[in-house]
């Protein structure tokens, strides 16, 4: 028999193949799950940036109504201490500075904390963006791995199918290639019944071949 699909090494390479095409898939399988592990570490630093600004955004908030009220107090002594004597207007001066110095410093807070706002947003619409777009990429990822891993599967059973196929081909081509040279045996015997044997130095040896017959 030639080699080729007719004989044991075609199965043998076939299965080589399969193996090296399931290790191939199970490389894919490791990089793919790899790709969702950092596309799920991104979202999570993602989320715990936005948690970081709102944080920030709620005590400049906090910070701002204590300095608002702080000026309206101000304000409102400054407007008492108008009717008071000329002994109070050196401290009518310094509560004006200290007003001016409120003023001014809850402008910058305003400044701030509405840049601060803006970045939140930013931040949120960056945010919202991303988990939109790394979710899509992880629905994709999934997908195009599930389709690829069911084609590995289908592949997989197929070229078992056909393995199957071959060995129950080839088990049947050995079984009728041992009948066919049980027959030869039987018809050799029967044309030339008085061999030498040359391990028992007779003629017809009956301990190797006791019986042509029994040669099944």
């Amino acid at each position: 028999m030639g080699c080729g699909r007719r004989c044991g090494c075609w199965a043998l390479s076939e299965l080589e193949l399969e193996r090296a095409r399931h290790q191939a898939t199970l490389e894919e399988n490791t990089r793919f799950q790899m790709h969702i592990k950092d596309l799920r570490d991104e979202l999570a630093t993602l989320h715990s940036t936005v948690g970081e600004l709102e944080r920030r955004y709620s005590d400049l908030s906090a910070r701002y109504r204590t300095t608002v009220a702080s000026l309206d107090d101000v304000n409102d002594t400054t407007e008492r201490l108008k009717d008071h004597s000329s002994d109070l207007v050196d401290q009518n001066r310094r509560l004006r500075a200290n007003c001016d110095k409120l003023e001014e410093e809850a402008r910058l807070l305003r400044e701030e904390l509405d840049e601060a706002r803006g970045r939140a947003e930013d931040e949120h619409r960056r945010r919202i963006s991303s988990e939109v777009s790394l979710t899509r990429d992880l629905a994709d990822t999934e997908r195009k791995f599930e389709v690829k891993l069911r084609r590995a599967h289908s592949l997989h059973d197929l070229d078992k199918q056909h393995l199957k196929h071959d060995v129950d081909r080839l088990q049947h081509a050995l079984h009728r290639e041992k009948k066919s040279h049980q027959m030869t045996l039987r018809k050799y015997h029967r044309h030339y019944p008085f061999t030498y044997c040359l391990p028992h130095h007779v003629y017809n040896c009956h301990v190797c071949y006791p019986d042509p017959m029994l040669l099944d």
